[in-house]
C-alpha cells in the first residue's frame, strides 16, 4: 500500500498529533525507504554521482571557454534541468530515494557554472582577462560571490522540495567559499593566512551549531553532514592559527581538542572524537619532537604515543556506556535533559 505525504499528514491531524511529530514520523519513514538500498548499491550511487560532479566542477579545464558564455550557460542549464527531472521521476519510486536525491544534488552543482556562463555572456564578469571557472574551486576571489549566492539560494529551494540530506553538502561548500571570497572584498585581495583561518573557525562553529540543532530535532542525517563539514572547517582553521606560535598556544590547542573529544561523547558524534584525537596526537608529537630533538629515541616516542592512543581507544570502546553515563551525571540536570 502506497501512502502519500498529504494523506499521512491528514491522518495525523485527525488523530490530533502535532505537526512536528507527524513531520518527524514521516522523516523516519523516508529514511527507512532509503535503507532499502544495499550497501553496495549505495556505494555505486554515490560513486557515480561523484564522478559526474567532479567532471563538471573541480576537474573542468579551460577547454570549456571555447563555448563562450552563452554556450556554457545553455549546457549547464540543460544538465541541471535534466538531472532535476530525472531525480523528480525517481523520487517517488520505492527504494530509489538515494539515486534520486543524488541526481538533484548533481543538478545543484551545475548552478555555479550556469551563473558564470550568464555573467560572461552579458559581459558582467568583473575580470574578463583574469580568472575563469576552471579556478573556481582552487582560488579565493571576490568574482565568485554571485555564483556562490545563487548556489545557496537554489540549494535551499531544492532542499524544500527534496528532503535529501546530501543536498546540504554543496550548500555548505558554497557558504564556506562565500565567506572566504567576501573576505577578499572586506580585507583586500591579499587576505592573510590568519584571517582565512579565523573565517574557517567561525564558519565551522556555525555549521556545528546547525548540526546540533538538527540533532535536537531528530534530523540525524542532516546533522551528520553539518557536523562533518563544521568539524573539518573548525579544526582546519584552528590548525592554521597555531602555526609559528609559542608553547602556550599549542597547549590551548590541545585543550580545545580534548574538549572536542569530550563533546563527542556528550553529542554522540564520532567525527568530533576523530579530529580531537588527531589534534591531541599532533600536540603530543610536537612535545616529543621538542624533547627528543635530533635523538634516535624520537621514533620510539611516537610509537609509545601511538600505542597509548590505541589503548585509550580500546578502553573507550569497552567502557562506552559507563563513560557516557558518568560524564552525563556530572552535568546539571537541565543540561542532561536538554542533551537527551
Amino acid at each position: 500500500m502506497k501512502i502519500s505525504k498529504e494523506s499521512f499528514f491528514s491522518v495525523g491531524s485527525e488523530l490530533k498529533i502535532s505537526k512536528e511529530q507527524v513531520e518527524r514520523y514521516w522523516s523516519q519513514l523516508e529514511q527507512r525507504g532509503e535503507r532499502e538500498s544495499t550497501p553496495f548499491a549505495k556505494a555505486l550511487f554515490y560513486f557515480g554521482a561523484m564522478i559526474i560532479i567532479a567532471g563538471m566542477t573541480w576537474l573542468m579545464d579551460l577547454g570549456w571557454e571555447r563555448f563562450g558564455g552563452g554556450g556554457i550557460f545553455l549546457i549547464a542549464t540543460i544538465y541541471a534541468l535534466l538531472f532535476t527531472w530525472m531525480g523528480n521521476v525517481l523520487w517517488e519510486k520505492k527504494g530509489l530515494r538515494i539515486p534520486a536525491g543524488l541526481l538533484v544534488t548533481i543538478a545543484l552543482c551545475m548552478v555555479p557554472l550556469a551563473v558564470y556562463g550568464l555573467q560572461v555572456y552579458f559581459n558582467f564578469w568583473p575580470d574578463p582577462e583574469g580568472e575563469t571557472y576552471a579556478t573556481f574551486y582552487r582560488l579565493v576571489n571576490g568574482n565568485w560571490i554571485i555564483m556562490e549566492l545563487a548556489t545557496i539560494v537554489v540549494g535551499l529551494l531544492l532542499l524544500y522540495f527534496f528532503r535529501f540530506p546530501f543536498l546540504t553538502v554543496p550548500i555548505y561548500v558554497a557558504v564556506w567559499f562565500l565567506t572566504m571570497d567576501i573576505a577578499t572584498v572586506l580585507f583586500g585581495v591579499d587576505v592573510t593566512w590568519k584571517q582565512r583561518s579565523w573565517i574557517s573557525v567561525i564558519v565551522g562553529g556555525i555549521l556545528l551549531a546547525f548540526g546540533f540543532i538538527a540533532d535536537r530535532k531528530k534530523r540525524f542525517d542532516y546533522g551528520f553532514w553539518a557536523f562533518l563539514f563544521g568539524t573539518v572547517s573548525f579544526w582546519g582553521g584552528l590548525g592554521g592559527l597555531i602555526v609559528d606560535k609559542n608553547e602556550l598556544v599549542f597547549f590551548v590547542y590541545s585543550l580545545i581538542n580534548l574538549s572536542m573529544m569530550g563533546a563527542a561523547i556528550l553529542l554522540r558524534r564520532n567525527v568530533l572524537m576523530v579530529f580531537g584525537a588527531i589534534g591531541v596526537f599532533l600536540y603530543l608529537a610536537h612535545l616529543a619532537h621538542n624533547i627528543f630533538a635530533d635523538s634516535i629515541a624520537f621514533p620510539f616516542a611516537l610509537t609509545a604515543i601511538g600505542l597509548g592512543v590505541i589503548s585509550l581507544g580500546i578502553l573507550y570502546q569497552k567502557n562506552l556506556e559507563w563513560i557516557e553515563k558518568n560524564i552525563l551525571m556530572l552535568l546539571p540536570e537541565k543540561l542532561r535533559s536538554f542533551l537527551d
